[in-house]
């Protein structure tokens, strides 16, 4: 009795386990398609980048970047920047302050996030990038700038109150030059 049933469920298993294993094959054209696909989709990014009204600058990093986390198109566009580091923080006397930083880093990630208090909001990474690239981009400050003027000019940016207590925007340019902008009320 036990012999009848022994065969059918012997024969039945190791269909199973040939039809789940592999030789390798199989496994290896996926990863070929991918990278096909990739190629293509850049080729296709590409065309559409130069048919698009838009520069590259002015679009959003996507999230769905091909590293996950939006590294390399964010790194792109800080590399096209003047400024390798930006720090901005700004104090009010309720406690209340709006931090943002946004850098590019001696191992080329880069690093984005603010806080502002007055309005709760809290964000990091290619979300922090996308809010605070496109107003850094817009910075012209030199050595020679004016400070007060360039402190007006940020708050405007930035749309921030300008009955601060303290102020302080730490720029590094990409060839290393630093420019430091401190004021207290």
């Amino acid at each position: 009795m036990k012999a009848k049933f022994a065969f059918p469920i012997v024969i039945t298993g190791s269909l199973a386990l040939a039809a789940c294993g592999s030789d390798g094959a199989e496994e290896a054209a996926p990863a070929e398609e991918v990278e096909a696909a990739e190629t293509t989709a850049e080729e296709n990014n590409d065309s559409a980048d130069k048919a698009s009204s838009k520069t590259d600058n002015e679009a959003p990093v996507k999230s769905q970047a091909s590293d996950g986390t939006g590294q390399a198109e964010m790194r792109k566009k800080m590399e096209e920047l003047e400024y390798a580091e930006f720090e901005l923080k700004v104090e009010y006397d309720n406690d209340e302050e709006y931090e943002a930083r946004l850098e590019l880093k001696s191992d080329n990630s880069v690093m984005a996030g603010y806080k502002d208090d007055m309005n709760g909001t809290n964000k990091q990474g290619i979300h922090a990038f996308n809010d605070l690239y496109p107003l850094v981009e817009q910075l012209e400050i030199t050595p020679s700038s004016n400070q007060e003027e360039e402190v007006r000019k940020v708050l405007s940016m930035f749309s921030l109150p300008d009955d601060f207590t303290d102020f302080s925007l730490k720029l590094r340019a990409s060839d290393g030059t630093k420019h430091e902008f401190e004021v207290e009320q």
